[in-house]
This record gives structure tokens, sequence and C-alpha cells, in this order.
């Protein structure tokens, strides 16, 4: 079990729950279990909410301004690229029915990119100690530690 959370937006009684989600997230060994885990706990949207607010953050990191985001978040998908070409660790492709065997529910590849998620975002990242940082540290990190065994 993890140490107790600190988690003021749910009440007292769903902390353990909350703590054992957590835990089952962290029984996951690669994205690929990853992905199957959260096709299974999200909605297709959710989904692509989680990840729209991840190239929110890795734009954050580059030092994009607010309308290079939204401009770069709002064009429509490429067809020929990957969605995880620019972040390490994501999973091969959106076609769930590829992953898990089944489709559950359409994407929405067309969702623009609003300023308001853009400014929470950047609130959460510019946190020292936050959860962003710290996921970009371990991949900085991770980086790191391949580049070394490949040399």
């Amino acid at each position: 079990m993890l140490d107790k959370i600190d988690a003021p937006s749910f009440n007292e009684e769903d902390l353990p729950e909350l703590t054992d989600l957590y835990d089952a997230i962290l029984t996951m060994k690669n994205p690929r279990e990853l992905n199957m885990f959260f096709a299974d706990l999200c909605s297709v949207n959710e989904l692509h909410s989680f990840l729209g607010r991840w190239k929110i953050v890795r734009r954050i990191e580059q030092g994009k301004s607010y309308e290079d985001i939204i401009n770069e978040m709002s064009k429509p998908d490429n067809p020929g690229a990957s969605s995880s070409d620019s972040i390490p660790g994501a999973v091969c492709c959106s076609d769930y029915e590829h992953h898990i065997g089944r489709v559950k529910g359409k994407p929405r590849n067309d969702t623009k990119i609003s300023s308001a998620t853009i400014s929470r975002v950047k609130r959460c990242y510019q946190k020292t100690e936050g959860g962003y940082r710290t996921a970009l540290k371990r991949l900085e990190e991770m980086a790191e530690n391949k580049k070394e065994t490949e040399e």
C-alpha cells in the first residue's frame, strides 16, 4: 500500500480505494499493460483528455507560449504520424482494437484545447514538487540511463 496520500478533493472514506487504484496502476509493468488497464478504466475521450494534458506539459516544458500550444494542438492529426513519436514511454498507437481486441467508443480527435486547460496544466507544471515535474524528471533519468547503457 502507498504512503498516506493527501487528496483533499476526495472524502476520507474514499481514500483507501483511491490508494488501492494507485497501487493497481503501479502494478502495471510496461506501456502496453498500462494501455490495457486505462482502456478498461477510462473512456476513449477521458484518455484523449489525459493525452491532451500531457501534450500541453511537453510543450510548456519546451517553453512554448499559450498561442503556440493552441495553434499546434488545434491542427488536425497527421494520419501518418503516431501520437507517441515525441512522448517517451507512450504506447505505439491509439488503435484500441490493436491493443485489446475491442473498441470502447470513438476518439475525439477534433477537440480544441482551451486556454483554461493550458492555464491549469501550467499552474500544476510550475509546482516544483508536483506530479508533472516528478514524471518529467524520471523520464529524463530513464532516457539518460538508456543512453549510458547504449554507449
